[in-house]
């Protein structure tokens, strides 16, 4: 982390450079919003080039109870084909899966995938709501059908660090699943919306993909700077930038060729025609009930109409029908 001073030869040009960086972090941590740093999370190397001067959202450096910590890309785990099967479901299983759990939720994430935790192993955990019920262990997954409907939403990654490297994503509506839970015992489950995009993206990791791997040319072109950061970043040898090719033919839904414009809404104005009755007062017959010659009132009604675009920023004609609905900007 920038805060961290080098140890090396005491120089005259040393000791400068040691107050010229003091002075540089005293003036970023005051300079910066306050919810843009916390005590937990790293902050970019002022090693990597950053013409545009912000800071990423960073993930945790450590979690309290594990030793486990978020794979971020390029690391080859992300990548790494196949994860090995689960076949033991013990104690020892148990807690690594409570453990997945727990970062998940200090990450602030709904979803993690064994490879993001650095294990090739064929598991993942999530929970779309706020309730702990909802909590799922996904062993050995199976996706047997994917809906031809398609709803596109922004999508997030843990292991992309940032907000920044978030873009457009096509998933099913709806899909069909099998896979073991906690305990061994198969499942067999239809899964929709909110809940069916958390379980592909997820599914995705156990086949080296990730979301910006889906994402439409407009938002990679985006995102490519962030991400240029994160491969700078790892100095390593063996960096995995890009998803396996057989894995990423085979991907379902096909990602996006261009970004997704949702339809048009336009206003109309209809007038309705509804009776009213004359009101004859309290005497005589109760109230309202004074007969007179009903007349009508003519109501206008604001109706939205849904205009269909004509689809030059997609070649997939199904994105016409297809609205778009908010993802929170989560994993």
């Amino acid at each position: 982390a920038p805060s961290q001073l080098h140890l090396g030869v005491f120089t005259p040009t040393c000791c400068m450079m040691r107050i010229y960086n003091r002075l540089a972090l005293l003036i970023a941590l005051f300079a910066s919003p306050a919810d843009s740093f916390s005590g937990s999370y790293q902050r970019l190397s002022n090693v990597v080039s950053n013409k545009h001067s912000f800071v990423m959202r960073l993930n945790p450096t450590s979690f309290q109870g594990t030793d486990f910590v978020i794979t971020e890309y390029p690391r080859p785990a992300l990548r790494r084909v196949p994860n090995i099967s689960i076949t033991e479901f013990d104690d020892t299983f148990q807690a690594k899966t409570q453990e997945m759990l727990m970062i998940m939720y200090e990450s602030k994430g709904v979803g993690l995938a064994a490879p993001q935790i650095g294990l090739n192993e064929n598991v993942f955990v999530y929970n779309p709501s706020d309730s702990k019920n909802m909590e799922r262990v996904v062993c050995n997954p199976k996706i047997t059908k994917y809906s031809e409907d398609v709803i596109v939403e922004q999508e997030g990654c843990l292991s992309l660090r940032s907000d920044e490297c978030a873009g457009q994503v096509a998933r099913s509506k709806w899909i069909e699943t099998e896979y073991q839970n906690e305990l061994g015992q198969k499942v067999i489950r239809r899964l929709k919306d909110f809940e069916a995009r958390v379980f592909q993206h997820e599914f995705d990791h156990l086949k080296g993909i990730l979301c910006l791997d889906r994402f439409p040319p407009e938002d990679r072109e985006a995102a490519q700077e962030n991400i240029n950061k994160l491969l700078g970043l790892y100095t390593d040898s063996d960096a995995a930038a890009d998803p396996d090719e057989e894995e990423f033919n085979n991907m379902m839904p096909r990602p996006l060729s261009a970004r997704y414009m949702p339809p048009l809404e336009e206003e109309e104005e209809e007038e309705q025609e509804q009776p009213v009755g004359k009101s004859g007062g309290f005497g005589g017959g109760g109230f309202g009930a004074g007969g007179g010659k009903k007349a009508t009132k003519k109501k206008k009604e604001t109706k939205k109409k849904v205009k269909a675009r004509d689809g030059k920023r997609s070649d997939n004609p199904m994105f016409k029908k297809t609205g778009k609905t908010a993802f929170a900007n989560r994993k």
